[in-house]
């Protein structure tokens, strides 16, 4: 049973935000992470951080465009994009924004990004690709019917619909990739990569190439990313727990380790992650439909 739709506003000066969480429904449990509308204007062109996701993000922008900028500064995308998807990614995204952000953010899982896309997922791995370079008209269509969508659970079941399209015409995934990668997340990270191809029963070889084409980047890595995403969720937590605490239970061998993967994977100590303003579209809160 579907939830009804709930929304948070606020608004300060020239600024105001809109978040929408829509539940979809139980068929694409396992497929999609997390469905929000967004509507946020800043009063100003600027950047804002988002956080390492072992998600593949698939932005789709109503009247509004995004680039995706690096560490350093240089545009990693080849224009400002209205649509697009981005794939995994062992680097926190920089997102430039032209006063406003509009649009809706679905967080799929690498084996249902594989599926609904058709592309092996190392070609989308540390990249960004527009909605149109992927999949064509069809993309330029789905644009089209959001944009005229008259409410937002309007766009939300356009975005189901196509969704469930494409998921029903995708290649399944080999069974033993599917298992592994639920079991990695499940396992949060805290999993060797040797101890996982053993009870699939296959080599690490084997293993990395299903990743590879499935998921998108090397198991050993999605383990780090998982591990610093649950640790990440710890620190910024408001129980302010103890760091070295937080390193032993999300598998780290001490605080040190904790501190490396954090400044590696999220740019940031600890630190300076518990004291930083929640900027992230993925970390904002969006109460559902």
């Amino acid at each position: 049973m579907r939830s009804v739709v709930r929304a948070t506003d606020s608004q300060q000066g020239r600024c105001s935000d809109r978040r929408i969480a829509w539940s979809l429904p139980a068929v694409f449990d396992g497929h999609v992470e997390r469905c929000v509308g967004y509507a946020h204007r800043f009063g100003g062109q600027g950047v804002q951080q988002e956080q390492v996701s072992t998600d593949v993000v698939l932005i789709l922008g109503l009247s509004s465009r995004l680039a995706v900028v690096g560490r350093d500064g240089a545009t990693s995308s080849p224009s400002w994009l209205s649509s697009f998807v981005g794939g995994l990614d062992d680097r926190c995204a920089l997102v430039a924004h032209e006063d406003e952000m509009h649009g809706i953010q679905v967080n799929l899982s690498p084996i249902t990004a594989r599926m609904v896309f058709g592309v092996p997922m190392h070609m989308l791995a540390r990249q960004v690709v527009s909605l149109e370079d992927l999949l064509g008209r069809e993309g330029c269509l789905l644009e089209e019917r959001l944009l005229h969508g008259p409410t937002w659970k309007a766009r939300f079941r356009v975005v189901e619909a196509a969704l469930a399209s494409r998921l029903a015409q995708g290649e399944r995934p080999p069974a033993d990739v599917s298992w592994a990668w639920r079991r990695l997340v499940a396992a949060r990270g805290r999993l060797r990569v040797g101890d996982l191809a053993a009870e699939i029963g296959c080599s690490r070889k084997h293993l990395a190439v299903r990743f590879s084409e499935h998921v998108g980047l090397p198991p050993k890595l999605c383990a780090r990313m998982l591990r610093v995403r649950h640790a990440s969720e710890q620190v910024g937590s408001s129980h302010r727990g103890d760091l070295a605490e937080i390193a032993a239970k999300c598998g780290y061998y001490d605080q040190a380790h904790l501190d490396r993967d954090f400044r590696e994977l999220m740019g940031t100590s600890p630190s300076a992650y518990r004291r930083r303003p929640v900027t992230s579209v993925q970390e904002m809160h969006a109460d559902p439909l």
